[in-house]
């Protein structure tokens, strides 16, 4: 081999070894194509989620908004039932009380006790069914007749969740009694007095029943 051929078979080495060196420009032309790809694949998966959040919150909205629409509609419903409950009972209370009013004018006027004492009045007075005025100077008390002054008073004596027994275990000072044949039930304002059952003139402090206190009032008046 002459000096020439051994120059060219170097620099055919020295060729190689570059060209082995050297990256290939294929492969980095794909990755480069790879990351476009995975980039342009991130962003419409992006997108869509976006799309699709989106979509959710306003299906949300339009629940929400007619689930708020609903309850409008029902607490319109509520509030004029109220006002239609609230007409009739006012109604009948005006009612019930005009036939209070005709049944106590029927009655004849009270009798006039002739002891100041409550626990004394109450053993003469068994027959029947009676109420008992006291005004502070006197005792005063009418027999009520069977019919409907006696149930209205049986339905107040019978019902029991009128009747809370008091914290305070205190007596009130009662105006009027109501005398049944098995207990005797004191009334003071304010739905309070008390109920005895050996019919005696004081008791158990409790509540009494809303309008008991005012029907009895108004058999006196």
């Amino acid at each position: 081999m002459d000096r020439t051929d051994f120059t060219e078979h170097e620099e055919h080495i020295s060729q190689s070894v570059r060209d082995r060196r050297r990256p290939p420009v294929r492969a980095a032309g794909r990755r480069a194509v790879s990351v476009k790809l995975n980039y342009r694949l991130m962003l419409c998966i992006a997108v869509l989620v976006c799309f699709v959040l989106a979509l959710l919150f306003f299906v949300l909205f339009l629940v929400r908004g007619g689930t708020i629409s609903g309850l409008s509609e029902q607490v319109t419903t509520l509030t004029n039932d109220k006002q239609t409950l609230t007409a009739q009972v006012s109604s009948l209370t005006q009612d019930n009380q005009s036939m209070l009013s005709s049944l106590a004018s029927d009655l004849p006027d009270p009798t006039t006790a002739q002891t100041n004492s409550i626990a004394e009045l109450i053993p003469q007075l068994t027959e029947g069914v009676y109420v008992i005025y006291n005004n502070g100077s006197q005792l005063q008390y009418l027999s009520v007749p069977a019919g409907y002054l006696q149930d209205r008073l049986a339905a107040y004596r019978d019902d029991a969740a009128g009747f809370v027994a008091a914290a305070d275990g205190s007596t009130p000072a009662c105006a009027y009694y109501v005398l049944f044949s098995d207990r005797v039930i004191g009334l003071a304002q304010g739905n309070v007095g008390f109920v005895s059952m050996d019919r005696t003139s004081t008791g158990t402090p409790s509540s009494t029943p809303f309008g008991m206190y005012d029907m009895v009032a108004a058999l006196f008046a």
